[in-house]
Protein backbone atom coordinates (compact mmCIF):
# COMPACT_ATOMS: atom_id res chain seq x y z
CA UNK A 1 0.00 0.00 0.00
CA UNK A 2 1.18 3.62 -0.80
CA UNK A 3 0.46 5.96 1.74
CA UNK A 4 0.93 9.82 1.99
CA UNK A 5 0.73 12.74 4.62
CA UNK A 6 0.29 16.21 4.19
CA UNK A 7 1.45 18.82 6.34
CA UNK A 8 0.43 22.12 6.16
CA UNK A 9 2.12 25.29 8.43
CA UNK A 10 1.91 28.99 8.41
CA UNK A 11 4.14 29.33 5.20
CA UNK A 12 4.96 25.93 3.76
CA UNK A 13 3.36 22.70 3.29
CA UNK A 14 5.05 18.70 3.14
CA UNK A 15 4.07 15.83 1.55
CA UNK A 16 5.43 12.62 2.08
CA UNK A 17 4.74 9.53 -0.20
CA UNK A 18 5.76 6.32 0.97
CA UNK A 19 5.75 2.84 -0.38
CA UNK A 20 4.19 0.54 -3.64
CA UNK A 21 0.68 0.26 -4.12
CA UNK A 22 1.01 -3.58 -4.79
CA UNK A 23 -2.35 -3.04 -6.90
CA UNK A 24 -1.07 -5.71 -9.43
CA UNK A 25 2.72 -7.15 -10.59
CA UNK A 26 5.65 -4.85 -11.08
CA UNK A 27 5.27 -3.48 -14.43
CA UNK A 28 1.72 -3.52 -15.04
CA UNK A 29 0.45 -2.02 -11.46
CA UNK A 30 -1.41 1.64 -12.86
CA UNK A 31 -2.16 2.76 -9.26
CA UNK A 32 1.71 2.90 -8.47
CA UNK A 33 2.38 4.59 -11.91
CA UNK A 34 -0.35 7.34 -11.67
CA UNK A 35 1.25 7.91 -7.97
CA UNK A 36 5.19 8.05 -9.58
CA UNK A 37 3.80 9.88 -12.79
CA UNK A 38 1.76 12.29 -10.15
CA UNK A 39 4.98 13.04 -8.19
CA UNK A 40 7.53 13.13 -10.91
CA UNK A 41 5.44 15.44 -12.94
CA UNK A 42 5.24 18.04 -9.77
CA UNK A 43 8.94 17.71 -9.32
CA UNK A 44 9.80 18.36 -12.95
CA UNK A 45 6.84 21.11 -13.37
CA UNK A 46 8.10 23.08 -10.37
CA UNK A 47 12.08 22.76 -12.39
CA UNK A 48 10.27 24.20 -15.75
CA UNK A 49 9.09 26.88 -13.91
CA UNK A 50 11.93 27.78 -12.62
CA UNK A 51 10.30 27.52 -8.97
CA UNK A 52 13.07 25.67 -7.66
CA UNK A 53 14.21 28.82 -4.95
CA UNK A 54 10.30 28.14 -3.23
CA UNK A 55 11.46 24.58 -2.68
CA UNK A 56 12.75 23.54 0.94
CA UNK A 57 12.76 19.72 0.43
CA UNK A 58 12.74 17.45 -2.50
CA UNK A 59 13.53 13.98 -2.65
CA UNK A 60 12.06 11.81 -5.66
CA UNK A 61 12.77 7.86 -5.03
CA UNK A 62 11.98 4.29 -5.98
CA UNK A 63 9.01 4.12 -3.54
CA UNK A 64 9.44 6.90 -1.57
CA UNK A 65 8.99 11.13 -2.66
CA UNK A 66 9.10 14.18 -0.13
CA UNK A 67 8.50 17.56 -1.45
CA UNK A 68 8.13 20.76 0.89
CA UNK A 69 7.51 24.42 -0.50
CA UNK A 70 7.11 27.96 0.53
CA UNK A 71 3.25 28.33 0.54
CA UNK A 72 3.29 32.06 0.37
CA UNK A 73 4.16 31.61 -3.33
CA UNK A 74 0.44 31.16 -5.41
CA UNK A 75 2.20 29.10 -8.07
CA UNK A 76 3.98 26.79 -5.75
CA UNK A 77 1.25 26.58 -3.47
CA UNK A 78 -1.07 25.50 -6.69
CA UNK A 79 1.24 23.31 -8.02
CA UNK A 80 1.57 21.65 -4.28
CA UNK A 81 -1.84 21.28 -3.76
CA UNK A 82 -2.71 19.88 -7.38
CA UNK A 83 -0.15 16.37 -6.03
CA UNK A 84 -2.69 16.93 -3.14
CA UNK A 85 -5.81 16.56 -4.41
CA UNK A 86 -4.41 14.25 -7.30
CA UNK A 87 -3.14 11.94 -4.54
CA UNK A 88 -6.80 12.13 -2.97
CA UNK A 89 -8.44 11.00 -5.79
CA UNK A 90 -6.21 8.20 -6.35
CA UNK A 91 -7.06 7.51 -2.54
CA UNK A 92 -10.69 7.51 -3.19
CA UNK A 93 -10.84 5.49 -6.24
CA UNK A 94 -8.70 2.33 -4.93
CA UNK A 95 -9.05 2.56 -0.91
CA UNK A 96 -7.07 -0.46 -0.82
CA UNK A 97 -3.75 0.63 -2.37
CA UNK A 98 -3.47 4.37 -1.16
CA UNK A 99 -4.23 6.13 1.48
CA UNK A 100 -4.20 9.53 3.41
CA UNK A 101 -2.44 9.30 6.66
CA UNK A 102 -2.36 12.31 9.16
Amino acid sequence: MTTFCVVRKEKEATIEVKGHADFSSYGTDIVCSSISTACILTANLIEKLHLSYNVFDLVCQEGYFRLQVDTTDFTTKTIFENLVDTLEELAKEYPKYVKLKN
